[in-house]
């Protein structure tokens, strides 16, 4: 099965899993107790286990999708997602929707 059509069927709590790791590095990432949990590394390289933010579904988090893909140096291909999933909706790249700016995060880390 092609990138494309599975990137389509991630949807909830799917994306938001599949950002957390992909993009910024978590593991072990589950649902637990209604919450998203999972394992992050600390400034000294140790694993902790912690509450996932929800960065496909809350604009404020969803930002940091843009700090992290500039980070990887990922920044041009991310950008390029983004404003050819916000024109197909006739909006700015800037009004992205949370879910629209994981999906672009996740397209461009797969190229």
């Amino acid at each position: 099965m092609a990138k494309k059509s599975t990137d389509k069927i991630l949807s909830g709590s799917q994306l938001a899993i599949a950002t957390a790791e992909k993009v910024f590095g978590w593991k072990n990432v589950h649902k637990h107790g209604g919450e998203l949990i999972g394992k992050k590394q600390d400034k000294l390289g140790r694993w902790r286990r912690a509450r996932v933010p929800s960065y496909s579904s809350d604009p404020v988090h969803a930002y940091a999708i843009d700090e992290r893909l500039k980070q990887l140096g990922r920044s041009e291909r991310y950008l390029k997602e983004l404003s050819k999933t916000t024109k197909a909706k006739n909006l700015p790249s800037e009004w992205a929707t949370p879910e629209q700016r994981s999906r672009a995060a996740l397209k461009a880390l797969a190229k």
